[in-house]
């Protein structure tokens, strides 16, 4: 027998430490800590939660509140406008719960095909509400490129925020 067992984290346990990742992910950007902590190079994981949470089926009304609250604290960070972020992080939510049962093979890369067009429809909202929120001459490449590498890392945080298992939705092929 080995004297150092090591268990796997329990599912609630990830789901906490994805929760807190997110919620650094929006606060540390706005500290002055230099441009490691930027967006970019620092991934949004909220939109990892809002995909993982999307596909793990949470139909209540704490995930979507949850967003919606981060994103509104993500606004008031970023300086405004009001609903920017939270639009953005809710669409991710909205496409994530289409895109799980669409890409719902299990394997990573079905998977991984979700969550990237996922991060491309929220760039494009971004661009919608952007351009609505702050005018014709705005550009969203910054939050583009920032969503693209939070697409990139997305299989080694999937844990965080999925289970192994596919999707969890009904008519999700298993």
């Amino acid at each position: 027998m080995s004297a150092f067992q090591v268990r796997a984290p329990s599912r609630s346990a990830l789901r906490a430490w994805g929760l807190a990742l997110a919620v650094l992910s929006v606060v540390l950007p706005a500290l002055p800590l230099g441009p490691l902590f930027a967006q970019p190079p620092m991934p949004l994981a909220v939109l990892w939660a809002a995909y993982g949470w999307a596909a793990e089926d949470e139909s209540g009304w704490r995930a979507p509140v949850t967003l919606a609250l981060l994103g509104l604290l993500h606004d008031q960070l970023a300086g405004g406008p009001y609903g920017l972020f939270a639009g953005i992080y809710l669409s991710a939510y909205l496409a994530g719960r289409i895109l799980a049962v669409l890409m719902s093979a299990p394997n990573l890369v079905s998977l991984w095909g979700g969550f990237i067009g996922t991060a491309l429809f929220t760039i494009a909202v971004a661009y919608l509400l952007a351009r609505l929120g702050l005018g014709p001459n705005i550009s969203v490449m910054p939050y583009a490129e920032a969503a693209i590498i939070t697409a990139i890392f997305f299989p080694v945080v999937r844990p965080l925020y999925m289970s192994s298992s596919p999707s969890l939705r009904p008519g999700a092929r298993r």
